[in-house]
């Protein structure tokens, strides 16, 4: 199955990260346009109790069988969150992603019972903490796909990781391990640090 499709069917509402971090768990306030960091819902309700600030992984894949996607790359892409390339890259590389194995993590409280503490905010603290969090949004869930392969394409040639060093620097973000399979597949594993995306709502 097509990635996207997969989305809408299975994840709607999910919004995919420009740019991630391992800080983007359940419970931090996003931008809600560029989705850029902004604090946390702990700073907005210092008097919740922190178990509701707990975030819990998933235990189980939510994919059953395999979740392909293919795009262009340029400089400075980044894919699910876990690889970014840097310097001139041409038009025609491509990078293919089959995922295996995709889970979530949410938080403790759930949005009926957080919403309306925030919103209870506009009427005891409107120009304090209320304006920190009206228009933001709140991540209630955040997804990784915890493992899955790459393959690197230059005019639909597939070409080794030797080649793909020859054009861009490729990194790995939050101390991921990964391995190179034959010298022409990148493997990830076990990832649930660094997602790609979020949900929950606007406030």
């Amino acid at each position: 199955m097509i990635l996207q499709r997969f989305i809408n069917r299975h994840i709607p509402g999910l919004r995919i990260l420009p740019v991630s971090m391992k800080h983007y768990v359940p419970g931090i306030l996003l931008d809600a346009k560029k989705l850029h960091l902004m604090g946390h819902c702990r700073d907005l309700l210092p008097e919740e109790p922190e178990a509701s600030w707990v975030v819990h992984h998933s235990e189980a894949s939510i994919v059953y069988g395999m979740i392909a996607a293919s795009r262009k790359l340029g400089g400075g892409a980044h894919v699910l969150g876990v690889i970014s390339l840097s310097g001139r890259l041409s038009d025609d590389l491509r990078i293919r992603i089959d995922i295996s194995d995709i889970r979530g993590a949410y938080l403790g409280i759930n949005q009926l019972q957080l919403h309306p503490k925030i919103n209870n905010l506009r009427r005891t603290d409107r120009w304090g903490r209320w304006r920190q969090a009206n228009g933001r949004f709140v991540v209630l869930e955040s997804f990784y796909a915890c493992r899955f392969e790459a393959t690197f394409y230059k005019k639909n040639q597939l070409i080794s990781r030797a080649e793909l060093d020859q054009m861009t620097r490729i990194n790995i973000h939050g101390n991921l391990k990964y391995l190179w399979k034959a010298d022409k597949t990148l493997v990830i594993a076990n990832n649930n640090e660094v997602p790609f995306g979020v949900r929950g709502f606007v406030v």
